[in-house]
């Protein structure tokens, strides 16, 4: 399924992608590819995943795969079971159940011979370590807004991200855009529209240096097709690290 049908990617497809492959046509990995540029919930969840697949594969110190003990798989079937032979799920916990059913698949089939079962025991999750932070600034409103925020540039293993917060925006028919700016304010880029939250995570350009474009600056834009910046700004901030 396409990102653009739904508001968030399906657990399958994050486990997928955490797993270093690239689902569908490219088309459909292009719309995945914009979807996780904008929305922080599943970006997150990709890393998070890819970190703990990244931690077995560590601590396993191998590659080869090997069936694990039945009794792993039992465990596994029980609570893909549970999960089906219930009345009502909520959706959030859906989502969650088989983010878990995927996580530990993903664990299991990368346990190698002679190492212990690393991420399939009962009520157990890795912790997974907050991604580094390498800059961050307050956003502050400009004249005539009342908007405030924070952005945070974070190293993950797919290059640095950008992620940003904003509230007291207002509801509008148009979108608010994120940019990158440089000192004189001269030369800007475009790094995405912020979700219905008013939150975003978008990835570093490349060739783009946070050295040469501190500012981040977040304004209010017209549903018009035309992509240049609008001059309606309404917060901004200068990272520092």
């Amino acid at each position: 399924m396409s990102p653009r049908d739904e508001q968030h990617l399906d657990p399958e497809l994050i486990g997928l992608l955490a797993l270093g492959e690239n689902p569908g046509t490219p088309d459909e990995l292009a719309a995945t590819q914009r979807h996780l540029a904008s929305c922080a919930r599943c970006s997150a969840e990709v890393e998070e995943l890819a970190a703990v697949t990244r931690q077995v594969r560590a601590t396993t110190g191998a590659e080869r795969l090997v069936a694990p003990p039945a009794q792993v798989w039992e465990a596994v079937r029980a609570e893909v079971d549970g999960a089906a032979s219930a009345e009502v799920v909520p959706i959030a916990t859906r989502r969650r159940v088989s983010w878990v059913t995927t996580a530990a698949a993903a664990c299991i089939g990368l346990l190698v011979g002679g190492g212990a079962v690393y991420a399939a025991t009962a009520g157990q999750r890795a912790t997974v370590p907050a991604p580094a932070v390498v800059a961050s600034a307050s956003l502050a409103p400009l004249p005539g807004s009342t908007a405030s925020g924070n952005v945070q540039v974070v190293s993950t293993s797919s290059g640095p991200r950008v992620q940003v917060d904003v509230t007291g925006l207002a509801p509008v028919s148009g979108y608010y855009e994120v940019w990158l700016l440089d000192k004189d304010g001269k030369k800007l880029v475009a790094l995405g529209a912020l979700d219905g939250s008013a939150r975003g995570s978008f990835a570093m350009p490349q060739g783009i240096a946070m050295t040469d474009y501190p500012v981040v600056d977040v304004s209010l834009q017209a549903p018009n097709g035309d992509p240049s910046h609008s001059h309606h700004s309404l917060v901004r901030g200068t990272l520092a690290t």
